[in-house]
């Protein structure tokens, strides 16, 4: 087939932004919704490089899809690119296709995010989006803010407003409510977000890492609850919903990081994983015979060549409990000691292996209270 010759998605809405790219990364169709959307004619966009409309992590996608064996699909979330230089933040389902020497890719987004209408609705509008999604093997999921959230503001309060503001799950498929451990989305859509995706020091480092990347990251880690109350560690791709300032929408796939077992190297991977180098505030990680496994950046700044003796202080504070909040005098790197709200929580990663036990490991963060806290409790 001409790469040059328009080929239309026969049979798909009107309104379905849809393009085909071949294995040269070239578009062999597009949509006039989605021309239309980008500020382009459809026509003269075929054997164009598909980078005209998509920024470089998509392509990062659409690149590996096309490198990939046999037929497959893939949902993630992908940045389009007007005419004019302006940036749309779109969900797509990538379908492969076409013998293993010409692959094609039929790339599917979900119509009019951008325009301020309910993201389900339009969705569940347009069957073939909807099935696609619902199909899906990754869990796509999506939060809705009932109170926008004002990201014209600092860190730290835009941080506040995204775990306070009433916020609700919508567009979640089947495999999100899988991965939680429910039985189909219906269990998930229009339910509040705090049930499965709680404020704590993780999740905190996870929007911190969200922010500090423009609203649009890969690979970003949560610690999400499923439906019995365990704790898991997710990977996010994330994008955002954002118009004159306020963040309506947070949206995108996530996929469960597998543990392995603690050794010198997995430590490393897993404490990674827990984003406590992003984290702001002072943190470790101590197993449970007191041993300190890490440290992050902050905590080094904050306690020197102390660190070793605040871990053992807040080890020793930590009790047998889940989780607790104590005020306690930590010795600065200076030696001067300052009143700290250390939080602390046990966790268990599973040992690979029928039968096998976890390895339990206290996670701890210090937050330095101002010269007038008060005494030790």
């Amino acid at each position: 087939m001409n790469r040059r010759q328009a080929v239309e998605p026969a049979g798909f809405p009107e309104d379905l932004f849809f393009d085909r790219i071949d294995g040269e990364a070239r578009l062999l169709a597009v949509s006039a919704a989605e021309a239309g959307l980008l500020g382009h004619s459809a026509r003269t966009m075929i054997g164009s490089a598909a980078a005209r409309l998509y920024d470089a992590a998509s392509m990062r996608q659409i690149q590996a899809m096309l490198a990939k064996d046999g037929r497959s699909s893939s949902a993630f979330p992908v940045t389009m690119l007007h005419a004019d230089g302006g940036r749309i933040e779109l969900m797509a389902i990538a379908v492969r296709g076409g013998p293993p020497e010409n692959p094609v890719l039929d790339v599917f987004k979900a119509p009019g995010l951008d325009n301020g209408a309910a993201f389900q609705g339009l969705a569940e509008s347009n069957e073939i989006m909807w099935a696609l999604i619902q199909k899906a093997r990754e869990a796509i999921w999506c939060i809705r803010y009932e109170r926008p959230v004002d990201v014209k503001l600092d860190v730290d309060e835009i941080v506040d407003q995204i775990f306070e503001h009433p916020s609700v799950w919508c567009m979640c498929n089947t495999a999100m409510a899988r991965a939680y451990g429910l039985n189909d989305e219906s269990d998930l859509n229009d339910h509040d977000v705090r049930v499965h995706w709680p404020r704590n020091a993780v999740n905190e480092a996870f929007i911190r890492e969200v922010i500090a990347n423009g609203f649009q990251v890969e690979g970003a880690i949560s610690e999400d609850v499923r439906h019995d109350g365990t704790p898991v560690l997710m990977e996010n791709d994330v994008r955002a919903h954002i118009v004159d300032g306020k963040l309506y929408r947070l949206w995108g796939t996530l996929r469960e990081v597998k543990p392995g077992r603690f050794g010198a190297h997995s430590e490393r991977v897993d404490c990674a994983a827990l984003a406590f180098e992003f984290l702001p505030l002072p943190a470790c990680l101590i197993r449970s015979d007191g041993t300190v496994i890490t440290e992050n950046i902050a905590w080094r700044l904050a306690f020197g060549t102390l660190g070793q003796v605040t871990a053992r202080m807040a080890f020793r504070s930590a009790g047998a409990g889940e989780y607790r909040e104590i005020v306690l005098p930590l010795p600065l790197a200076s030696g001067q000691p300052r009143h700290h709200l250390v939080t602390s929580r046990w966790q268990v990663v599973a040992e690979q292996g029928q039968g096998a036990e976890g390895t339990a490991y206290l996670a701890v963060t210090a937050r330095l209270l101002d010269a007038n806290a008060g005494a030790s409790p």
